[in-house]
């Protein structure tokens, strides 16, 4: 059966037919089919992934095919089935008809060509909007097992018949189902802040039209926007009889939204006019640099022609290729200063954004990540900025305007000429639809590399120890990084070996001897004309290949530019209009009703009161993950609480200055943090006027000044090195110059060796005396002594009272400390 131009292009770009035989008919409803079918070949190849579809040929009776959509319900590769499902329309297309007669041995064909999938946007978005009808539903349904089960989920469909109600929905713990009547699918659409939403609308033609208006109207960008009609209501056949226009009632002012896939477009939206103008610029550039080759052309056929009269044109042709050049170079020069102003700017406002942020953003992150922020990610945006632009106009605007030229002269030649590069087109289309999968997942591979990288650099001693052989670590996935780039690039060599063989000028000045040299023998064209052509028509492929190679660099640019818009776009530690200095007693801490989660859904801490008595010692104990660290982490302010408030002196953490509380509250956590610089310099962070004497003082009492006096230039020695205990005492030192009201130890005593623990224990002891002190304590014996002893389990105070106490009484506190024991 014929096919048309649809099914031509689909076999010109590598389509495979599939056969599929019916197994099995389901009425779920009157109105609704689902057929099972045999499908011995379907799953041979690249995976079948979540809400993928397919292009099902069905024939219309006239011996014609008709290509349509339907996304697989329930594939099963072990079984090689794969299911369909048909919404019965009145009157019936093709497909429908094709379905209401189908029976257990009928046969049809599809194809998976250009298919593609449902796939969690990223960065994840706020919520998800499923606009459709009862057509919709296998997408629907299958949007719903694939989105994550914290994700709110709103489903908007229309009711064409009371049967559509009774068509399965897939559950899912936070969706909502809404069926509103006929074409009133926008008025349905809250005008309420949509920001970060993602849009999913399909259905009937005039109402997935509507639809789609409505969401840009709420702001919604084409980005978080999927839309596509299923059908045409009256549409049957060959009929179109529109369905009736929705009805579009005033609608209020809808506020703006921002969504996060924007980030990139919100960083580049200030360089958008200058690209523009550059971009213009370079068409003319382009131009210009291509006009001295016509004149040479016509300066060259002149002299053919016996015309010795060709000064000016030779002047003509030198004058323009010097101003092409010192345009062309003035260009590049601009956009070079430009991306210089644009890279210093995006710095600077990265690293002032660094410098508002939660501390705990840093915790969770890494250093790896900020220094993506600032110098990687800011560098890739170099060739976006001052390349791209150029790189594809020039790529566009120079072989259209040869083309044109070269039509002037000989259509039939220049079509000939447009073979190598209808293949090289054919061919890239090709590669890049296969490789659609293999892109995110390469994106997937190259951040785990790096992360195994540093995880094996920190770790080289142990990898180096044990002999870590071709089956962990670092080398382990750069096996398999490999392995995924054989099995991609393998299946491709052969066409990037065609692309470059088309794309090379030896191939175009081939085809124009070969065809001109015809064209010339059969007096269809004049030997001279052959000229522009072999100056010319050699052109096409290498700028066409630099382009295509280009592309690659504009995609690394984009994901960066997102990341740092993503990043300027991270919620801040609110900072207060006015800040207040503590009241009272400002060595007093109070957490109130405090409650945390990291990710909005899963409470860390819950209503969690708790005061810390002015120059007493609190101890915090608890299984692992009780929420210890965390509730100390809010004292940091690394966070601000999701519920409830921290107040210092009767002032909640918020309005105070960060400099007010850092000054107030000094920290020593588990892990050690060294600056470079001197030993000196490392101590006096905490005060950086502090005098030498000040910072031996603080050296001492925490028990590191002997050692320190051993180094090679004690004090002022840099690049120094200090085991994990050592390295403990040192930050205590620093704590201890600091002179804090309040002290918070997240288990300071960990690293510490038994003999230099003692001393240390020692200067804490003399440091309480009139000092609030938080210990977080994962060793029961090193708080027998607190004055205060608060037990957490579940996030939640469990016990409190002294170690006596807490003894005497039958609770975790007894059962951790008998563990212990």
């Amino acid at each position: 059966m014929a096919r048309g131009y649809g099914g031509a292009v689909a076999k010109a770009f590598g389509a495979r037919d599939h056969t599929l035989t019916v197994a099995e008919v389901v009425d779920v409803t009157p109105r609704y089919r689902r057929i099972v079918f045999d499908a011995p070949t379907f799953f041979d190849g690249q995976p079948v992934e979540p809400a993928a579809w397919v292009r099902m040929w069905v024939p219309d009776g006239t011996g014609r095919e008709h290509q349509r959509g339907y996304t697989l319900v329930a594939p099963d590769p072990d079984a090689r089935r794969v299911s369909l499902e048909f919404l019965m329309h009145e009157p019936a297309g093709p497909a429908c008809a094709w379905a209401k007669a189908a029976a257990p041995g009928a046969t049809v064909e599809v194809t998976r060509w250009a298919s593609t999938h449902f796939a969690v946007p990223e960065p994840a978005p706020a919520g998800y909007l499923l606009i459709g009808d009862a057509a919709s539903l296998p997408g629907i349904n299958a949007i719903l097992a694939t989105v994550p089960p914290t994700a709110p989920v709103e489903v908007l469909l229309e009711v064409y018949h009371e049967d559509d109600r009774r068509i399965p929905i897939t559950p899912h713990p936070r969706c909502t189902v809404t069926w509103v009547g006929p074409s009133t699918i926008a008025e349905a659409i809250d005008g309420r802040d949509w920001s970060d939403w993602y849009a999913w609308v399909t259905g009937e033609h005039s109402t997935v039209k509507q639809a789609k208006a409505r969401l840009k109207e709420l702001g919604f960008p084409p980005a978080d926007t999927h839309g596509r009609a299923y059908w045409r209501a009256g549409k049957a056949m060959g009929t179109d009889r529109e369905a009736p226009a929705a009805h579009q009632p005033d609608k209020p002012q809808a506020p703006a939204g921002r969504w996060r896939s924007q980030a990139g477009s919100r960083l580049l939206a200030p360089l958008r006019s200058k690209l523009i103008l550059a971009g213009v610029l370079q068409g003319v550039v382009s131009l210009l640099q291509l006009a001295p080759y016509v004149v040479l052309v016509e300066l060259c056929r002149r002299l053919l022609a016996g015309d010795d009269d060709v000064t000016g044109l030779g002047l003509l042709a030198l004058t323009l290729l010097g101003a092409g050049a010192v345009l062309a170079g003035a260009l590049v020069v601009a956009m070079h200063v430009l991306d210089a102003r644009f890279g210093h700017r995006v710095r600077v406002d990265v690293v002032d954004k660094l410098s508002r942020m939660p501390l705990g953003w840093f915790a969770e992150r890494g250093s790896g990540r900020v220094k993506q922020a600032v110098q990687d990610d800011a560098a890739s945006l170099h060739y976006l900025v001052t390349h791209a632009v150029l790189d594809v106009v020039a790529a566009l605007v120079t072989p259209l305007a040869v083309l044109v030229y070269l039509y002037t002269v000989s259509g039939w030649l220049t079509t000939i000429l447009l073979i190598p590069l209808l293949v090289f087109a054919v061919l890239t289309a090709r590669m890049v639809q296969a490789s659609t999968a293999q892109l995110a997942q390469f994106t997937v591979w190259e951040e785990r590399v790096g992360a195994e990288a540093v995880a094996h650099l920190d770790g080289l001693a142990v990898v180096r120890a044990y002999d870590a052989g071709p089956a962990g670590g670092l080398r382990a996935t750069l096996t398999r990084r490999a392995a995924f780039l054989e099995a991609w690039q393998r299946p491709m060599s052969s066409r990037k070996t065609v692309v470059d063989l088309v794309s090379r000028p030896a191939t175009s000045l081939l085809l124009i001897v070969a065809a001109g040299g015809g064209l010339v023998a059969a007096g269809g064209l004049r030997a001279t004309d052959l000229l522009p052509f072999l100056l010319l028509g050699v052109t096409f492929g290498a700028q066409l290949l630099a382009a295509a190679y280009g592309m690659g660099s504009v995609r690394e640019a984009t994901a960066a530019a997102r990341r740092i818009g993503l990043l300027l776009d991270e919620p801040e530690l609110a900072a207060p209009a006015r800040p207040r200095t503590p009241g009272g007693d400002r060595h007093e801490v109070r957490f109130e009703g405090v409650g945390f989660s990291y990710d909005g859904e899963h409470r860390v801490l819950r209503d969690v009161d708790l005061t810390l008595a002015p120059g007493t010692v609190t101890a915090l104990v608890g299984p692992s993950g009780a929420g210890k660290s965390t509730l100390a982490a809010l004292l940091a302010r690394f966070h601000d609480p999701s519920a409830g408030r921290i107040t210092l002196g009767g002032v909640d953490l918020r309005d105070l200055a960060p400099s007010q509380l850092y000054t107030t509250i000094s920290f020593v956590f588990q892990d050690v943090a060294l600056v470079r610089g001197t030993v000196h310099d490392n101590i006096a962070l905490a005060r950086p006027g502090a005098t030498r004497d000040e910072v031996e003082r603080a050296a001492r009492a925490a028990g590191i000044h002997e050692r320190i006096t051993r180094l090679p230039d004690g004090y002022d020695t840099t690049g120094f090195r200090l085991s994990g205990g050592e390295a403990q005492r040192l930050t205590i030192a620093r704590a201890l110059l600091a002179d804090p009201a309040v002290l918070v130890l997240d288990e300071a005593t960990a690293y510490a060796d038994p003999e230099s623990e003692d001393a240390v224990q020692q200067a804490l002891s003399r440091l309480v005396a009139g000092r609030t002190v938080l210990v977080i304590a994962h060793r029961l014996h090193t708080v027998t002594g607190a004055d205060a002893i608060v037990v957490l389990d579940g996030g939640r105070v469990a016990q409190r009272g002294t170690h006596e106490e807490l003894l005497a009484h039958p609770g975790l506190y007894r059962e951790l400390w008998q563990v212990a024991a």
